[in-house]
Formats: C-alpha cells, structure tokens, sequence
C-alpha cells in the first residue's frame, strides 16, 4: 500500500510542477507591457458585433458599454434571435436612453441549420458590411467592455504578422455557490491554458476584415458549433498568429448552481473535442490526475479501515499538500488578474476566510467534476443551448434539429444567474 500511495503522490506532484510552468508562463504574460498607443486618427474605423438570444443577467450593461468606446470610428451592429426575443426590448430600451446613432439592431433572418445560431448571426452581419470597415471585433452579451476594451484589442493589430487579438473570461464569485465555484476554478486552469496555447475566446476578439474574408472562417462557421475554436488554426495556416491581450481579461459577475456549471462545462468541452488538435493530451492529464486523486481517497478509507493510522496520516498530509500547492498557485494567479481589474478602477473583492476554505474543498471536487464532464462531452452527440438543440454528427456535421424564439419563461427568476 505504501508503495502505491508514493507512486501516486508522485504523479500528483508531477501534475502540480507542469501547473506551475503554465501558471509562471501565464503570470509573465500579463506582466508583459502594454502595446503602444496610436493616435485617433491611424486607428482603422472597426464594427462590433453582439448577436443575442435570451437577455443575460447585465444585458444593458454591456450595450451601454459598447455604446461609449473611446475609439474614433467605430460602429455597433448587433443581430437579436428575433423581435420576440426578451433582449429586443431591452436593447431597444437601451439605445432610446443613450440616443447613440452608431449602433444598428436586425433581427436574425439567415438562419442556417448546419450551424450555431451564433455563427448564423455573425455570418449575416460580416456579409452586410462594407469595405470601409477595417476591423471587425466580436463581444458576448456577458461581458461589460470598459471604456478602452475595443482600442486594447485593435492596437496590436498593426503588427501584419498577428491575425487575431484576444481577451477571456474570468468569474468573480460571490455568494459562494458550489456551482459557481466549480466554473470559477475550472475556467481558472482553462484561462491559464488558453494564454499558453494563444486560443482565441469569442467573448472579446478582434481581426482585420480582409484576414476573416481570406480566412474561410465564414464558410466554417456555417457548418460548426463554436465560433471561437476554429480560429487558431485557420490562422496559423496563413502564417498568423493570435495575440493574448491582458488588459482584456474581462470580469463576469454572473452565478449558477451545480447543475448549470456542468451543462457549461460539457458545453466547452466539446467545442474543444470536435475543433482543439490537443484533445487527446487535454484528456489524458484530466483523467491521469483524476485517477490519482481518486486512489488516493480509497488507499486513505483503506488505510482507515485496517486501523493503519500511520499510513492514513501520511496519506492525508500527502494529499493536503497536494491541495494548498494548486490553491497557492490559484492565488498567484487570482492576483495578476485583480490588478489588471484594479487598473481599471474596477473593483475586487477579496476572498473571505470561509471562502477560502470552501475553495479548498471545491479545488478536488472540479477536478472530479471535469473528468465527469470529458465524459459526457466525449458520448454528447446532441447538445442544448438556450431551448435550441443541435445534433452532433461531426467537427463539421451540425444539424439544429428544431427552432423556436426564445421564451421568456425560460429566464431564471434570479436576475445574477447565467443562462
């Protein structure tokens, strides 16, 4: 047993020290400096685009953000569902306060049934434009863009050898739900490996137009689930790369129970299955430190059973170490990231002690919870976003089975929840 219980340590340690290179990797990145500024007047005139199903929690919010860029040419082009869509109004609303000119609502028409709806809508609003615009930079409906969100992302956009620019995701938990803190600590591990591997995340992202149309992106998402996922390698097959701006981490104050958390987590997951060349590692470090984990627990009732207290101690003193190792790497990491909010006037909470003790309990059971979830995102073949479901046939062999407007009802009644 003793045996045993060192060669899983051993594994354990492992994972921790290849965590700790990417979260180094990661806290160098956001120390990096920020790109240089350029005058009004040699930013290219950019469109944003917002497409919408369902009204999420900060839904006015985030319009009135985009509303009031500090950038000189910009428009806002933002494509609802459907007029009976719930978000309708309240963009509509929105608008009417502010009395922006800039922006322009359209409702859903070219509705594909190979694809995501969200790859429908963006696909419409790319064909409208113009050659005027320049840049085209893309923002999901939870995300609140602070007054220079789109000039941080375009910037670097100079450089001819970046095809894409790119921000992320970071939840701010704060009621301490076990939900939320298992989407908090899983896109934690997931924000760090997205830095690394420059994957590109569809809620802040921005490319030049001539580098989407000469892409094939366009023709892509009319027959894939995920815009975002697809990006990083029609890039790199024109010789570009995808710039991983710190400045855009962007905050996401929503909560969800359990049960969301997993439907999320499933959700990404297989977007990583069908379109990310590194599945087979991803899942071959989930479920090789998950195993670990998991015979650690039986030596431990094992070792209780039998009466063997030494063992047992050993084990418990082994496995405690081996969580305070990641939960000081997620504070390193939830550091870096507080003072880019900080730099921002943004404000951050810090964790209480209750809080940080609920983590420590929430730290292995995400990492159940994730080997479960790659589970289910490797048997999902149908997937449900929103009230719509999709068919998973392939990367590339989508089919909506049925659409229907979003409903109302389907609104949680706690207005901070995610959809």
């Amino acid at each position: 047993m003793n045996v045993l219980a060192i060669a899983l340590f051993g594994v354990l340690t492992a994972f921790v020290v290849l965590q700790t290179f990417y979260v180094l990797a990661f806290v160098s990145s956001m120390n990096l400096p920020s790109s240089k500024t350029i005058q009004d007047e040699l930013l290219p005139k950019a469109v944003v685009i917002l497409s919408l199903r369902g009204a999420d929690p900060f839904l006015a919010d985030c319009v009135r953000a985009l509303l009031y860029q500090n950038y000189p040419q910009y428009y806002l082009h933002i494509v609802v569902d459907s007029q009976e869509d719930p978000a309708w109004n309240i963009v509509q609303e929105t608008i009417l306060r502010v009395g922006a000119r800039h922006v322009q609502v359209s409702p859903l028409i070219a509705r594909q049934n190979t694809c995501s709806l969200k790859g429908s809508a963006l696909v419409q609003a790319i064909k409208a434009l113009d050659d005027s615009y320049q840049v085209v930079a893309f923002i999901d409906a939870d995300v609140i863009a602070h007054p220079t969100w789109l000039r941080e992302l375009v910037v670097p956009l100079m450089d001819e050898r970046i095809g894409a620019t790119t921000g992320n995701r970071w939840y701010i938990t704060q009621t301490g739900q076990w939900g939320s803190l298992v989407r908090y600590l899983w896109n934690t591990v997931a924000v760090v490996f997205m830095c690394i591997q420059q994957a590109p995340w569809g809620g802040s992202i921005a490319m030049r137009l001539s580098v989407l149309r000469r892409s094939g992106l366009l023709e892509k998402w009319t027959q894939s689930i995920s815009v975002d996922t697809p990006m990083l390698g029609a890039l790199q097959a024109m010789g570009l790369n995808v710039k991983f701006v710190p400045t855009v981490l962007m905050p996401n104050r929503e909560e969800c129970n359990l049960a969301r958390c997993l439907r999320f987590m499933t959700r990404q997951l297989l977007s990583t299955r069908l379109y990310n060349p590194q599945w087979l590692l991803i899942v071959a470090q989930v479920f090789t430190s998950t195993l670990a984990v998991v015979l650690t627990i039986v030596l431990l009732l094992i070792a209780l059973s039998r009466g063997n207290i030494g063992t047992a101690l050993g084990i418990v003193g082994g496995f405690a170490s081996y969580i305070l190792a990641l939960a000081v790497q997620l504070v390193l990491v939830q550091q870096v990231v507080r003072r880019v909010f900080r730099a921002r006037g943004e404000s951050t909470t810090p964790f209480s002690a209750l809080m940080m003790a609920k983590i420590l309990v929430a730290i292995p059971l995400t990492q159940l919870i994730y080997a479960v979830t790659v589970v289910s995102a490797i048997l999902t073949q149908k997937v449900e976003w929103r009230g719509i479901t999709y068919q998973i046939k392939g990367p590339w062999n989508i089919r909506l089975i049925e659409y229907r407007p979003y409903q109302l009802s389907r609104q949680p009644i706690d207005t901070n929840f995610s959809l």
